[in-house]
């Protein structure tokens, strides 16, 4: 059991169990903070969560894709593992009864387990004796689900500040950039119209569609259609106003975020709650000519990951450890709390990483990606292995079916190294390690290449 070397109590808590406070948005990539640098937005209250922790600067999800993620989170496995690899209907059945959930865990650990807000997971909410979460609220997708989080939020820490709590604040912001898109009303804020192109956000460095890409990834564009895809059509002038549109939705859910927050300490239990923040995915955010997710891309397959807690406790810090969301979240806050961690779970526990920085947990990360029309598979697979300063893309169509960059002199991934001959060895190596890397983990992905 690790637990943080200081003690964990509150005026209103006496026990030496954290509360956990998981806060996810949605379609959120990595450097959508003011605190990671972007000028182009003002992000108060994750400034303050990566003030008062760790901000690991190269986490990942396991997919670029709603259900794959949350189900990766909620479960501890990736999305090859439980088979979740589209988007899913909440429906009963599908999940396995032997495959433990997030809420359940922690129930069984002696926890109140609470989720608000967007939900998108194969499981319907009123089976609480799946997935454990005795809380659940404002799951249903309705017009400004995003502004009651905090209000349900409220209410949960409120009558369960005497005891050990699980809480997850699910936001659906920025998704809403996915209808600003396609010109649709926005579901869960009003935004005013976009400035001129001029007195929006520059262009990205990484901006237009690099040379020797996958063909494959631009030809599912045009299978799926414009509804999912309307930036085929943009210009440079409306990807300018797509990133002023989508940093503004940053800014929205980054209020109801503090709100989250404020009911910590309203309630007494601030000094005695460390928050994970986090995004199922991230977003294209014009990189590459790209909106939406599902390319492994850096833009929307890198997400925020902070660790926290806002006593001061956790000296404040940046990490570029190797992380990913769906399969670190669940051992981090067992290995914080003294839960029991299902055994099956291969992902890290960060929580050895706040209080011995200088260990080395993990040095090359598999994360993977099914591109599909919302429901429906496209049979369009890939896998990224990413180490320290390179990264492998496959996919398992098409001519050209492989992507090489080094990070560490182009984090734009602009020049495809896989067709370089100068790098055919360090391609084979990367080749080599997927290869042995989906024997040992059971994933049939390179077997069917």
């Amino acid at each position: 059991m690790t637990l943080l070397n200081v003690p964990f109590t509150s005026s209103a808590q006496t026990t030496a169990k954290p509360n956990i406070l998981i806060i996810m948005t949605d379609q959120q990539t990595a450097d959508a903070m003011s605190i990671a640098g972007n000028k182009d937005l003002h992000t108060p209250a994750m400034d303050r969560l990566a003030k008062n922790g760790v901000r690991f600067t190269r986490a990942y999800c396991a997919q670029p894709l709603c259900s794959p993620s949350r189900t990766s989170l909620m479960s501890g496995k990736m999305p090859y593992e439980t088979g979740f690899i589209g988007n899913s209907p909440e429906k009963d059945g599908q999940w396995p009864e032997d495959l433990l959930m997030m809420g359940k865990i922690f129930q069984n650990g002696g926890y109140k387990t609470g989720y608000v807000g967007k939900w998108h997971l194969p499981v319907p909410t009123t089976k609480k004796s799946q997935h454990g979460f005795e809380f659940i609220e404002n799951t249903n997708f309705l017009d400004y689900n995003d502004a009651a989080t905090p209000s349900f939020c409220a209410r949960f820490i409120k009558e369960n500040k005497d005891i050990p709590f699980l809480l997850v604040a699910s936001f659906l912001n920025p998704h809403d950039i996915c209808e600003w898109a396609r010109d649709e009303d926005l579901k869960m804020d009003v935004l005013k119209d976009a400035p001129p192109p001029d007195q929006c956000p520059a262009l990205p460095a990484n901006w237009e569609i690099p040379l020797n890409e996958p063909k494959i990834v631009r030809d599912q564009q045009k299978t799926v259609g414009l509804r999912t895809y309307p930036s085929v059509n943009y210009t440079p002038e409306k990807w300018r106003q797509y990133r002023w549109a989508y940093n503004r939705l940053i800014e929205k859910v980054d209020v109801y975020i503090e709100m989250v927050m404020a009911s910590l300490k309203k309630y007494g239990v601030e000094k005695n709650t460390l928050i994970i923040f986090t995004a199922d995915h991230g977003d294209g955010y014009a990189g590459h000519s790209w909106n939406q997710k599902q390319i492994l891309y850096e833009e929307a397959a890198k997400i925020p990951f902070i660790i926290s807690k806002l006593d001061g406790s956790i000296p404040a810090r940046t990490d570029d450890m190797l992380v990913c969301n769906g399969i670190d979240l669940i051992p981090t806050i067992c290995g914080f709390t003294g839960v029991k961690k299902p055994e099956a779970l291969k992902g890290i526990d960060l929580s050895k990483k706040i209080t011995n920085p200088s260990q080395i947990l993990r040095d090359t990360l598999v994360i993977e990606t099914d591109f599909a029309d919302n429901e429906d598979l496209l049979g369009i697979s890939g896998r990224s292995v990413i180490t320290k300063d390179f990264k492998y893309i496959v996919y398992n169509k098409g001519v050209i079916k492989e992507q090489l960059f080094d990070l560490s002199k182009d984090p734009g991934e602009i020049t495809n190294l896989a067709v370089d001959k100068t790098y055919k060895k360090k391609l084979i190596s990367m080749r080599n390690y997927l290869k042995k890397w989906c024997k040992t983990n059971g994933d049939n992905f390179t077997a069917e290449l």
